[in-house]
């Protein structure tokens, strides 16, 4: 079953994200002590408007509701919001106000965006990314958006030939910290 997240859901959604956050292997999360980045992540996921807020993220969950996947979704106009919405809470963290943690934007115009998708490794091949995806698409649809866009690793050719066999093409490529990716696109 897919969801909306709630707040309980945070010590599963971590992990899973967790796993983005290790492969971007981005300097400003890695110069953060792990105990602040978890905090600060937690709050993010109970703030309203956070690029990784409980408002943002759909679950997948095993029969006990337990998440074992999570898609992050949000429009192209919603990251003017998403990471300044959290500056307030540095403090709360001990980090200072002029804190970077995501820079830039990763969206294009007119695009329902897919920020993050994770799945627990002990579920991969269960089709869950793959159902994730479909209800991102569903939202989308409902919010009005005529395509969905994310961005795929050059160095995670895996993913990329799943997003290609499921429709999304590449339209040009994006350095997101110091990494290069294919940003793909989808009409929905």
């Amino acid at each position: 079953m897919i969801r909306p997240a709630k707040r309980r859901d945070f010590p599963w959604i971590f992990p899973l994200l967790e796993q983005i956050f290790d492969e971007m292997d981005l300097d400003t999360v890695k110069a953060l002590p792990a105990d602040q980045f978890y905090d600060l992540m937690r709050l993010g996921f109970y703030s309203d408007h956070y690029r990784y807020s409980r408002h943002r993220c759909w679950v997948a969950v095993n029969s006990d509701d337990r998440p074992i996947g999570v898609i992050v979704l949000y429009g192209y106009d919603a990251q003017d919001v998403i990471d300044a919405s959290l500056k307030h809470a540095f403090p709360k963290v001990g980090l200072p106000l002029d804190t970077i943690v995501f820079a830039g934007k990763e969206a294009l115009p007119h695009e329902w965006y897919i920020d993050a998708l994770a799945v627990d490794p002990d579920a991969w091949g269960q089709g869950i990314g793959t159902k994730l995806l479909t209800q991102a698409a569903e939202i989308g649809r409902e919010r009005g958006f005529k395509k969905m866009s994310l961005n795929v690793d050059l160095d995670n050719p895996r993913a990329e030939r799943l997003y290609k066999h499921l429709g999304f093409k590449p339209t040009g490529q994006m350095t997101i910290g110091d990494r290069t990716y294919a940003h793909m696109v989808k009409a929905i």
